[in-house]
């Protein structure tokens, strides 16, 4: 069986990450703190050198949460859970362009949009968004599951 340098990010069953419970706990818990004392910040309009460590620990712990799902498997990415992650970057890409009131009320948006996401059923933030074709290739194998390899 050839080895394919893609297996690495689409492994052929999900890769555990011990304690991955945990880990989610602490990061979700820090990514709300975080966000939190930043938009606060923002709102009452401190200087920057107050919310910027905030600033960080949010994008820090998001980057945080999202590879621990990566890690299970790169298909996240194509999930609907995945794909809200990187539509939330580019919103938040806006920002640099944005001041005051409306700063605040897109960052608001984008806390409705991830908690309508992070909130939603399993069935739905795992839905797949990828070809048919993709994913009979790259899908990781339940272990009961007969190959044709």
């Amino acid at each position: 069986m050839p080895f394919s340098p893609l297996r690495l990010l689409f492994p052929r069953q999900f890769r555990d990450l011990p304690q991955r419970r945990l880990i989610l706990n602490l990061l979700r818990s820090a990514h709300i703190v975080c966000f939190s004392l930043l938009i606060g910040g923002l709102y009452y309009e401190l200087p920057a050198e107050a919310w910027r460590p905030w600033l960080i620990g949010a994008v820090l712990s998001g980057l945080g949460l999202f590879a621990v799902d990566l890690y299970g498997s790169f298909l996240a990415l194509f999930e609907v859970r995945g794909v809200s992650v990187l539509i939330k970057l580019g919103m938040l890409s806006l920002l640099p362009w944005l001041e005051g009131d409306a700063r605040i009320g897109w960052l608001i948006f984008i806390i409705f949009f991830s908690s309508m996401i992070s909130h939603s059923t399993r069935r739905f933030r795992h839905r797949s968004l990828a070809p048919a074709a993709f994913l009979r290739k790259y899908r990781p194998r339940d272990p009961r599951e007969p190959t044709d390899e």
